[in-house]
């Protein structure tokens, strides 16, 4: 399948690891150029260096998601260098708390909503205007489950995930007949560090999670990266609005 993809702009937020990463290089070998951005430079760096081996383009940019002058630099090297923007993929989200609401300390509230929510709507805010400079294309954030359907002890977590879902919807229809369209991904259960830190720390967590999965497995990350290019993709077109799944079906029983 010929994604479209050949000599577009990608901004892909959170490029220095984990699913960003393989998003980079998924999206450099369809032959967009690249900007990997992420508050760990050297990691960022690293995933150019991984396109480059492979005679692709990118550059790397710091970006702090809860310092909106970085966004705002992100968006103006993707226009500067390689002329415009046509994809903005935001891959952030944190969670510092697995408790009841009542427990949540206040500063781990406000940390977790500009980091999840904050980022996203950064994102949005000169993506989309640089988008539309541009000729068009789509926007992607990143949500979770946790923003479809609530978990015991994930409240936090789950109303920031539930705002991002929000947030796309709404932007996906204001920007529907200006040529850009806005998706979200919401995985289930990862193999990422934070997931297996916790599992770790709490063996019945996983377990309980796994119970919920008809796969009987954790998400990989690839799987996600996968998702994120095709709705780059021309094959996604018409795909606008949208809230995809990436749970294993998960939520089939919710």
């Amino acid at each position: 399948m010929d994604y479209g993809l050949k000599d577009k702009i990608a901004l892909v937020v959170g490029g220095g690891g984990g699913s960003g990463r393989l998003t980079s290089v998924l999206l450099s070998q369809e032959g967009a150029k690249v900007v990997v951005a992420d508050v760990n430079e050297e990691a960022a760096i690293e995933t150019v260096n991984m396109i480059q081996s492979e005679g692709g383009e990118a550059t790397a940019i710091k970006l702090d998601v809860l310092n909106e002058g970085d966004m705002i630099k992100a968006v103006n090297l993707c226009e500067k260098k390689y002329g415009g923007l046509h994809f903005g993929i935001n891959i952030v989200g944190t969670s510092t708390d697995f408790v009841d609401i009542t427990q949540v300390p206040t500063e781990n509230f406000d940390r977790m909503f500009n980091i999840g929510v904050r980022s996203a709507y950064y994102g949005m805010k000169y993506q989309i205007p640089a988008i539309m400079r541009s000729g068009g294309g789509a926007v992607t954030t990143m949500g979770s489950n946790g923003g479809l359907v609530a978990e015991a002890r994930m409240g936090l977590y789950s109303a920031c995930k539930h705002a991002v879902v929000g947030m796309t919807k709404s932007a996906a229809i204001d920007f529907a007949q200006k040529g850009v369209r806005v998706n979200c991904v919401c995985p289930g259960p990862m193999n990422s560090v934070g997931f297996l830190k916790k599992a770790e720390q709490e063996p019945e967590f996983a377990e309980r999670m796994l119970a919920k999965i008809p796969l009987k497995r954790m998400i990989d990350y690839k799987e996600i990266a996968g998702t994120l290019v095709f709705l780059c993709s021309s094959g996604a077109s018409a795909i606008t609005g949208e809230i995809f799944e990436c749970s294993g079906g998960m939520l089939l029983r919710a």
